[in-house]
């Protein structure tokens, strides 16, 4: 499906000849009217276009940033109004077998939804339900069951706009949630396809169930029995655990979400493990990130099979040893071999890392309930009841398991009994054979969006340096860590009134070294304004050749020539004691003068 910008009536009728040049030439994709302000417009698109998508908050409002407090009378009269207006389009609609989708953004609520329900997930399911789970929740309760798109509009460009994409959208898609998606990126629109495909082809393979691809089951009836939704799906509340030291570190409880990364050669090489260790310290990271070694012999490595721990001699500097649960069948031997690693563990002073996956699921546990989600938390509750006879023994799981609703449903309820709140590491291996990182953005971004994860731990065939930079650009995008300057960009469309990317990548150039600064770069004033209220500062066309500047939602400068735009929102920073002087330095993401 394409979608066509028609901001007014002429751009409208001028989709017929469009229509009608794709139909001699043999192409017939679908064609999406986009509509905004101008319900003529709409009516007139609906003669020739496939489907026409609407934005509740401006189909029959103007944005004019008003308080006023409505009574209850008073919003009813406005809701007939707005049914009035809308009544013609539906109708059309259907005399035209067209379909139309009601595509809303927080950016563009009408001024009634923003002072009964604020600038909320609240207030864009109502302006929705007028003319992302919170919404399916409504829609469920009414009974509908029309189909959902899915977009993240001002997701930017790069990686990091690939990985707010794949985060947002996958993250909706795990729940079930989701038809149709478009990645909007502030590039050329033929680059949004393969980051589309790539966030859509684990979904759309699971519907073949592909085994590769497809989720762990519950466990049947009884497995589903340990799973009750414990979380608030419609807001975000970390997950608490209990803060363990791992040397100069400390993880979980309150502290950020850490960064962890295995080097790629053995540890007897010691050169190549130092060259990779200052590649990854030098200059820092917010903070180091903690690394994992991976050597051929089991006992020079932090990432180690189970082993008789009490007995190995101490290990000099290692602050966490990772392992796997036994594989044993007798039950009273899987936990003596537990008890002597948990023992070990607390004899070196070091951390222990049970790194749980299908086959950590041990026999007598796999019998009754298979490598399912039910053998899965069976055998960490069990794992977790012991540790706590160990104390202080810190413990974390690692979970290594497909699909994030499986580590989702995983560390929301243990079976039946109350455990420690022990610190939760997802993994991801994204150097698996025919996976990109798409799915180490969806999976380890859904957990985190949902206040699962104390450190995230992805295992890439890319450089080590390429693998920390993804790792802290997948926290940024869940807005866990702040390491760079955000930017909040729209992909261009028909009422940009400059050259988006070209603008775009000049100011990143300039300012991507701003930590915890939010910079806004919005083509029109249909988002713009609206997307001011999660943004620091914000650059705004407002004409030809014009940009208006903003600090926050409230607009401090108008009508600026473009060509001296770039450099009054420097001053505007560098006046409001945001700016610092430096600049990213690739590949590590830390300052240099």
């Amino acid at each position: 499906m394409v979608r066509l910008t028609a901001p007014s009536l002429n751009e409208a009728e001028n989709l017929r000849h469009i229509k009608a040049a794709l139909n001699r030439r043999g192409v017939r994709v679908p064609l999406i009217a986009d509509i905004h302000f101008t319900p003529n417009a709409a009516l007139k698109a609906a003669e020739y276009v496939e489907k026409v998508r609407i934005n509740p908050g401006n189909y029959a409002d103007k944005k004019k940033f008003a308080e006023r407090e409505y009574t209850d009378s008073e919003y009813e009269a406005e809701l007939e109004r707005i049914e009035q207006r809308f009544r013609p389009l539906v109708l059309k609609l259907k005399q035209y077998g067209v379909a139309m989708r009601i595509g809303t953004n927080h950016g563009s609520l009408s001024d009634r939804i923003m002072n009964r329900f604020g600038d909320t997930p609240q207030g864009m399911v109502e302006s929705a339900l007028e003319h992302t789970r919170l919404l399916a929740a409504r829609m469920d309760e009414e009974g509908m069951d029309y189909p959902f798109h899915l977009g993240v509009t001002e997701a930017g460009d790069g990686v990091e706009g690939r990985v707010k994409s794949a985060i947002g959208i996958g993250a909706l898609l795990e729940d079930g949630i989701g038809d149709t998606i478009r990645v909007s990126l502030t590039e050329d629109a033929v680059c949004e396809l393969p980051a589309a495909y790539a966030i859509a082809a684990p979904y759309n393979r699971r519907q073949t169930r592909a085994e590769s691809d497809t989720p762990l089951s519950l466990g049947g009836g009884r497995g589903r029995e340990l799973f009750d939704e414990r979380r608030n799906p419609y807001g975000y509340d970390r997950r608490f655990s209990h803060e363990i030291g791992l040397g100069s570190l400390a993880m979980g409880g309150g502290q950020p979400v850490r960064v962890e990364l295995a080097t790629t050669v053995s540890v007897t090489d010691l050169d190549g493990t130092l060259a990779q260790i200052d590649a990854l310290t030098v200059p820092a990271q917010p903070n180091d990130p903690r690394l994992r070694q991976n050597p051929e012999t089991p006992l020079l490595s932090l990432c180690v099979p189970l082993a008789d721990l009490a007995d190995v001699p101490p290990l000099a500097g290692l602050v966490k040893i990772v392992t796997a649960p036994p594989c044993e069948d007798d039950p009273a031997v899987w936990d003596q071999h537990v008890r002597r690693a948990l023992m070990g563990s607390q004899q070196h002073g070091t951390a222990l890392e049970w790194r749980l996956s299908p086959a950590s699921v041990p026999p007598f546990i796999r019998d009754p309930h298979g490598s399912t989600l039910a053998g899965l938390a069976h055998t960490a509750g069990r794992l977790a009841e012991l540790a706590s006879l160990f104390q202080p023994c810190p413990v974390v799981f690692s979970l290594d398991v497909p699909g994030a609703a499986a580590g989702l449903s995983l560390s929301g309820r243990p079976p039946r009994r109350p455990w420690p709140r022990l610190p939760l590491a997802p993994e991801d291996h994204a150097a698996r054979p025919r996976r990109s990182d798409v799915p180490s953005r969806i999976q380890l971004g859904a957990l985190l969006c949902d206040g699962f994860g104390d450190s995230i731990q992805i295992d890439s065939a890319a450089a080590p340096a390429e693998a920390v930079r993804l790792s802290y650009t997948i926290l940024q995008a869940a807005r866990l860590r702040m390491s760079k300057t955000e930017f909040i960009s729209c992909p261009s469309c028909g009422r940009t009134l400059f050259n988006l990317q070209t603008t775009t990548e000049r100011i990143k150039s300039r300012m991507s070294h701003l930590k915890d600064v939010k910079i806004a770069i919005m083509g029109c004033i249909v988002n713009g304004p609206g997307e001011m209220a999660d943004a620091d500062f914000g650059y705004v066309g407002s004409g030809p050749g014009k940009i208006s500047l903003y600090v926050g939602k409230e607009c401090v400068e108008r009508n600026i020539p473009s060509d001296q735009a770039e450099e009054r929102l420097l001053q505007l920073i560098k006046d409001h004691g945001k700016w610092v002087d430096g600049r990213l330095k690739s590949p590590n993401g830390g300052l240099e003068e």
